[in-house]
């Protein structure tokens, strides 16, 4: 068996004979046959199945039907395809539940690890179980990647742990993580035979000083890197023998601000042992992907950011691994727009030089030139993956340009483009060393040098990725308030010199321009915030002289509320300046602005592209002191009037706003979004901008698939666009695959509310459907469904009755209540299309219309006064008796409209027609009150069709498992059929399908299509969109 069969097999898998052929290779016995509906044996070995389906979820179908075949206790295999390009493998657990982990193969380009598991699966084993045993471990066991991050993050706290508490916990932690990945970058040195020609260099360093008993951090690693590494072999220690080893140079090898605040750092021996033993030689390291199978090779590295920060520090920084695939497509089609852009290519053109199709000499020409000049920001780098994935694809692009290239011409091209074209930013030190790490490992790689004194040190990226918030600074929030101040021309262009310089310093004279680039910095901050400041006294004159003036009769003219509100950020701001005029005294400027740490790129008007994944923090999240300082700084992070958090903005939103401000006008930005700007309402403000004033190029939905490789749950959006305003006619794509994307006009996405991100077509259909009767919330207006603030002492399950008392089973008690005081409580998820069947009760102790009772009958008086603490700090129930519940208007309405909050597509029942009339409806389910029977049976009818599930599809945000949050918002546009004789056939099919607690979906569809008087076309082109298509 060679791996080119199983190549070629693999690609032919495309239905269950395919499968079976694959197995034969592999070594099983090819066997096609039905078993059930959808499921076929495809292969054996002895008694040893492997069964195959198709399936448009391939993971969810092999799991499910592995666990299936748990229960059964089968010894079988589960091969499920998709349309796609997708082999996904599982297996029942071996005496136990369940399936083990999903192997997710790529039929035309498996990477190496799943080809060596294909091979692995083949049969070894005497019997039939022992072979299902290995296939289960096979599936079950780790990737060498989960392994890595796991054990790395395990040896990484325990380091940091080991430091002395009186450092603070982000300076432990930057010690711990500055030591481990400078062994970590050596383990790559050392895979290249740059170590003294040796792959067991690092771990005999290591068992001699354990030999010798000595301290391996002072003995052993800091002779290596600061006495060796980092020096020049004729500036070395005579009593340093490390062996042959290259001079790296690099901010990597010279001791970190941390470490000298810190002091002397000396990990144990044990420490280090273990990180070897756990980390370091438990692995093979190649420094490129799939060089080896089951290896760690850079491009992982992305990972460790994820695995090192805390479960709640993810949740308040918003930081989340950002997939290859994903990074590579937004980095692509923001470089084509910025080409097409501030490069003032044609974008025929900037398409080809992407594409690297042949190009004349003169286009070869214009595409240098254009590239050369092409400045690329990421605002908040994280790990580093977007200016990775702009360093790749710069060089992908650049090396076809090359006029004579030469054998190291690809290694030539990433120093230069590190050089000239990328900046990264990023709040966490953390970040920007796991950055650097990245940056100079993607050098190495290329560096064609075997003999080791050749080997070209590391260039410096001090100037290249910096610490420092790139969204507040008090310069641009001078600005923001209309005291920007202008640049020297020879400031930029000396910090563009001394820049250029630093990236090639070695020894001495990296410091001397470290030292200089700093004055420089600091000079020019304080020169800048001095004009910042003379610029607010001024506008403050002009206010105040306006507030002094007096008009014809005399009287004092004053400010309106517009002109008080600027007055008080102008004093705001001013006070700002002065703290950080007093900062900088000590030498170094105490933010970071980019008109002083790249006055060159600011000068020239801003960036050619920014592109990035920044942090995605919801409102609640951010410090009250953080939330001011957004509100004020940024125009698109104000709320509307609305109360609560869920109208505040994401942070993201921040970041869009900034990443426009930072580009050059008719550069181009690419970021990817939480998808809810496209619906939310707090992302109005910000898409009436983009609407307005940019050319929007691609609005990309990340497809599930791609968007589950996050380790999060996220739904995102990629948006593309350029600073200029949009031409006539022009259409945004929906995929960046622009042969096979549907486009949209983008005056289309001018009005109010929330992107329909649907073709022209599609976007006719809705509108046909919504202007088909009245919007329910002209009719009914929706609302959440009642809310007691204290679930777990309201809601229970109904054990059995006792006359005129009732046992009931709560949250962590069994308790006796008043019969009289239980309704049936409805929860989302027991809501069915026409039914509704409620598995819990209520305790209501409310009158008939909604007023609480005055006094409490004594069973219920003795259980809720227990819970009187809880009861009592409810924010809705300060003024109540303990027990209140609230938002009860709706509930109690009569011909009452129900329908789940969180649901694939919507599930509605008129209350009043089921046996649970009396059901009160929880906050998880939405209400509207209807004024008649007619009208709530019409709605319900219209509500649980094909055309309103289409709709849901393309206005609601997303939730988890591909649900859709069916909110007020969304469902108030659902439209209630006028009267009439269609409008009658519907309503008397949504009574008989109430009565039976079942319907035809055709019948339906036909019935409520009718009433609303969709034509053909709009039926065909709203069954395209829903859900299971219909």
């Amino acid at each position: 068996m060679h791996r080119s069969e199983i190549l070629s097999a693999l690609g032919n898998a495309r239905d269950v004979t395919g499968v079976s052929r694959l197995f034969a290779v592999l070594g099983y016995q090819s066997q096609v046959e039905p078993r059930e509906v959808n499921l076929w044996l495809a292969a054996r070995w002895k008694s040893f199945e492997v069964l195959a389906c198709v399936s448009s979820d391939p993971c969810h179908e092999a799991r499910s039907r592995a666990a299936r075949l748990a229960k059964a206790a089968e010894s079988a295999m589960v091969a499920a395809l998709d349309n796609d390009d997708r082999l996904v493998l599982a297996a029942p657990m071996i005496g136990g539940n369940g399936s083990t982990r999903v192997a997710i193969i790529s039929r035309s380009a498996p990477t190496a690890a799943m080809l060596q598991l294909l091979e692995d699966l083949s049969p070894k084993s005497d019997t039939a179980l022992a072979h299902a045993i290995r296939v289960t471990e096979l599936l079950s066991s780790e990737t060498a990647g989960e392994r890595f991050f796991a054990a790395f993050r395990a040896i990484f706290e325990r380091m940091a742990a080991s430091l002395d508490r009186r450092h603070s916990a982000a300076d432990r932690k930057m010690a711990a993580l500055i030591a481990l990945t400078r062994v970590l970058f050596l383990y790559f040195v050392q895979a290249k035979g740059w170590l003294d020609g040796r792959t067991d260099y690092l771990r005999d360093l290591l068992d001699r000083s354990l030999a010798r008993k000595r301290n391996f951090h002072k003995t052993a690693l800091e002779p290596l890197f600061f006495g060796t590494l980092n020096r020049q072999p004729a500036d070395r220690s005579r009593r340093i023998r490390l062996g042959k080893i290259p001079y790296l140079n690099g901010g990597l090898f010279e001791p970190h601000p941390v470490e000298k605040r810190i002091g002397p750092i000396a990990f144990s021996n044990r420490l280090w042992r273990d990180a070897f033993d756990t980390v370091f030689e438990r692995f093979r390291f190649c420094v490129r992907e799939a060089e080896e199978v089951d290896s760690i090779a850079p491009d992982m590295l992305g990972r460790v950011f994820e695995r090192i920060m805390e479960s709640e520090e993810r949740h308040l920084t918003g930081t989340f691994y950002t997939p290859e695939s994903v990074v590579r497509q937004i980095v692509k089609a923001t470089i084509e727009t910025a080409l097409a852009g501030t490069g003032g290519l044609a974008p025929d053109l900037a398409r080809r030089i992407m594409s690297c199709e042949p190009l004349t000499p003169a286009e070869r020409r214009t595409a240098r030139a254009a590239l050369r000049e092409l400045r690329l920001l990421d605002p908040a780098v994280g790990s580093g993956a977007f200016l990775l994935g702009a360093l790749e694809c710069l060089t992908e692009i650049g090396l076809p340009l090359l006029e004579d290239p030469q054998p190291n011409a690809r290694w030539i091209l990433r120093r230069r483009i590190l050089k000239e074209n990328l900046f990264g930013v990023d709040l966490s030190p953390i970040a920007v060393r796991l950055a650097e790490l990245r940056l100079w490992l993607a050098v190495i790689a290329d560096d064609p040098t075997s003999d080791i004194a050749s080997v070209a040190p590391l260039p410096n990226l001090d100037g290249v990725v910096r610490q420092g918030d790139s969204l507040l600074d008090p310069l641009s929030a001078a600005r923001a308030l209309g005291a920007g101040v202008q640049l020297h021309p020879e400031a930029a262009e000396s910090a563009s010199k001394l820049r250029q310089l630093l990236f090639e310093a070695r020894g001495n004279a990296h410091w001397t321009l470290v030292r200089r680039l700093r004055r420089m910095e600091t000079s020019l901050a304080a020169q800048l915030i001095a004009d910042a400041a003379r610029r607010i006294d001024c506008l403050l004159g002009d206010l105040t002289a306006a507030a002094s003036g007096r008009d014809l009769f005399g009287n004092r003219l004053g400010l309106d509320a517009a002109q008080k509100r600027h007055y008080r950020a102008l004093r705001k701001q001013r006070l700002a300046l002065r703290r950080a005029k007093r900062q900088l005294a000590d030498g170094t400027v105490p933010f970071f602005a980019f008109e002083v740490h790249a006055p060159d790129v600011h000068s020239a008007g801003g960036f050619s592209a920014v592109v990035g994944n920044p942090p995605w923090v919801r409102a609640e999240r951010l410090s009250p002191e953080l939330r001011r300082a957004l509100v004020e700084r940024f125009n698109w992070w104000r709320s509307s009037a609305r109360r609560g958090f869920a109208h505040l903005p994401d942070m993201a939103i921040a970041f869009l706003e900034r990443a426009l401000e930072l580009t050059r006008p008719g550069g181009a930005v690419g970021l990817l979004l939480p998808s809810k700007i496209a619906s939310a309402s707090y992302g109005e403000t910000a898409r009436s901008h983009l609407v307005r004033e940019s050319t929007i190029a691609y609005l990309h939905r990340v497809p599930p698939k791609e968007a589950a490789a996050f380790g999060a749950t996220t739904y995102p959006l990629a948006v593309v666009v350029k600073k200029e305003p949009p031409a006539g006619g022009h259409a945004i794509s929906l995929d960046f695959d622009r042969r096979k994307a549907k486009l949209i006009r983008q005056e289309a996405l001018r009005a109010p509310g929330p992107w329909i991100l649907v073709e022209d077509r599609a976007r006719a259909a809705l509108e046909e459907f919504k202007s088909g009767g009245r919007p329910l919330a002209e009719i009914a207006p929706p609302s959440l469904g009642v809310k007691t603030g204290a679930d777990r002492v309201f809601v229970g399950r109904l054990v059995r009755t006792k006359g005129h008392t009732a046992i009931v089973q709560f949250e962590t008690e069994e308790v006796e209540l008043e019969a009289f005081l239980l309704r049936p409580a409805l929860r989302g998820r027991h809501i069915r299309p026409f039914r509704a069947d409620p598995a819990n009760v209520l305790l209501y102790a409310h009158r008939p219309s909604g007023a609480p009772l005055d006094a409490l009958p004594p069973l219920a008086a003795r259980y809720l006064e227990k819970h009187r603490s809880l009861l009592s700090a409810r924010a809705d129930g300060i003024e109540s008796p303990i027990w209140a519940i609230f938002r009860l208007r709706c509930a109690l309405g009569s011909h009452r409209i129900v329908w789940a909050d969180i649901s694939r597509r919507p599930a509605a029942v008129a209350l009043d027609e089921t046996c649970h009339s009396r059901a009160l409806p929880l906050n998880t389910c939405y209400v509207a009150s209807a004024p008649d029977r007619d009208t709530a049976l019409a709605a319900v009818g219209v509500m649980n069709s094909t055309w309103a599930a289409a709709l849901v599809s393309v206005t609601a945000d997303e939730a988890r498992g591909g649900y859709r949050r069916i909110n007020a918002r969304v469902a108030a546009e659902i439209p209630v059929p006028h009267r009439g004789a269609h409008f009658d056939r519907l309503v008397a099919l949504s009574q008989s399908a109430h009565a039976a607690g079942s319907f035809d979906q055709d019948a339906l569809d036909t019935a409520a299509a009718d009433a609303l008087s969709l034509s053909a076309d709009a039926r065909e082109a709203l069954r395209s969109l829903a859900p299971d298509n219909g």
